[in-house]
């Protein structure tokens, strides 16, 4: 049977569309390309968002009309949370929830229902990778926070880590079929805890393998940062780690933070970073901020944008918040949309200048880059040096996998471009294999 997927939402969603494709071709079907070619569709949904959801229903329903003929899986966190919206809109579809995706195979087969919490075990399983240089394993699923405004908590469920042993064995696999940048992602890294091994252990035992990778760490929330961050900082520390750190912020208020039942304060946020930077200069903050909380008032906003720009992290995803039903912030009394639309322009605008400034403090640099991608454009790739930062390459030759030495020469807010062009080797009796990049000025 002929079989398309297509994955909404995060790096995890995007790990267990691989395992449904790798478990599917490993039992003979066959993957397509385009909806038209396939016989069943599987749509791979995203609840964090209330016009996400909106997106993915109209696109079931689509399918479901234009497509009537063809066999149809809702899978993902969707179906935890919002079955019977799925049934209406596609009675005959069959439903594979996040915690079941490893019974993909039945459910195109035949109509199946595979909802609620399980023991799946979502490691060591068959992969058909998006990109055949990047490993997206899985370390834990769920998280023990309540926040007030999340609804991936409903869908996901409580925490549950996957043993180690699992984790580092699906990350060797990954590096055997050829992946040269390890994905280590979950809904909260930081608070990834099996029999006494935390995520420093973790990362220490994943760079302890064989072999020339990064590994990129995913999001950790602040109150699980915090207690372990000396020893957060010395793993950050591997050559073979990104120096990349995610740590989402969400308002710069603690009285916003409480409301939203978060478990810091902005001060210890910002302690973080502080640290952080004094250990690793060239290290890449991101964070993400939620603009309209119930309750924000102007004074609660404007020390979020204070806080910006004292910590001035390179990345800031800006979120308005929408209500999601089942959430406690869905009985909230809810602020003027015009109010939320106003706060989240004047953030946007201070976001973008923020990561301008942070990027044209590259301009001129000069190192290594990993590329995992082809550029949208001809002749062009797309990898990340050391401090994770995406840098654009215009080559003459095909570089897709290697290490190349670049100079920056231009800096826009998403992503730094350089060129490269393979260069004959300054000695070619000793050094015929090396390769020079262009200086630029």
């Amino acid at each position: 049977m002929k079989f398309y997927i297509e994955t909404y939402g995060c790096s995890a969603n995007r790990a267990e569309s691989e395992t449904m494709s790798g478990l599917l071709a490993a039992g003979g079907h066959i993957p397509v390309s385009a909806v038209s070619e396939a016989d069943a569709v599987i749509v791979n949904t995203c609840f964090v968002k209330a016009p996400t959801e909106q997106k993915i229903k109209d696109r079931i329903r689509n399918i479901s009309r234009e497509h009537a003929g063809k066999r149809l899986v809702v899978a993902g966190c969707m179906p935890e949370v919002a079955l019977s919206d799925i049934e209406k809109i596609a009675p005959a579809a069959s439903i594979v929830s996040t915690h079941h995706v490893t019974r993909i195979a039945e459910a195109i087969e035949g109509r199946a229902v595979f909802v609620g919490p399980s023991e799946e075990n979502k490691l060591n399983t068959p992969k058909s990778r998006t990109n055949r240089l990047i490993g997206i394993t899985e370390i834990s699923e769920g998280c023990n926070g309540v926040c007030a405004y999340c609804a991936v908590r409903l869908a996901k469920g409580r925490l549950r880590c996957f043993p180690p042993d699992d984790i580092v064995k699906d990350v060797k696999t990954a590096l055997d079929d050829g992946c040269r940048e390890i994905w280590l992602t979950s809904q909260d890294n930081g608070s990834y805890a099996y029999d006494g091994i935390k995520l420093p252990d973790l990362i220490d035992r994943i760079c302890s393998l064989d072999g020339d990778f990064m590994v990129r760490i995913g999001m950790m929330n602040p109150n699980h940062a915090g207690p372990m961050i000396d020893r957060l900082i010395e793993a950050f520390s591997s050559r073979k780690v990104y120096r990349f750190l995610h740590l989402p912020v969400q308002s710069g208020s603690d009285r916003v933070l409480k409301a939203m039942r978060r478990k810091y304060t902005a001060s210890q946020f910002e302690h973080i970073v502080d640290k952080f930077r004094k250990a690793i200069p060239s290290i890449t903050i991101a964070t993400d901020v939620i603009v309209g909380f119930p309750g924000e008032t102007d004074e609660d906003f404007q020390k979020t944008m204070e806080l910006l720009e004292k910590t001035k992290p390179d990345i800031v995803n800006v979120s308005k918040f929408g209500v999601r039903r089942g959430t406690e912030a869905a009985r909230m009394p809810q602020l003027d949309p015009k109010t939320v639309k106003r706060r989240s322009a004047e953030m946007a605008e201070a976001v973008r200048k923020l990561r301008t400034l942070s990027a044209k403090k590259w301009l001129g640099w000069k190192g290594s880059v990993l590329v995992t991608e082809r550029g949208k454009a001809m002749n062009q790739y797309t990898g990340r040096n050391r401090s994770y930062r995406a840098v654009v390459i215009n080559s003459d030759r095909d570089i897709l996998g290697t290490d190349v030495t670049v100079q920056i020469k231009g800096a826009h807010a998403a992503y730094l471009e350089a060129s490269y062009r393979q260069q004959p080797a300054r000695h070619p009796d000793k050094q015929r294999n090396q390769v020079y990049a262009d200086k630029v000025a």
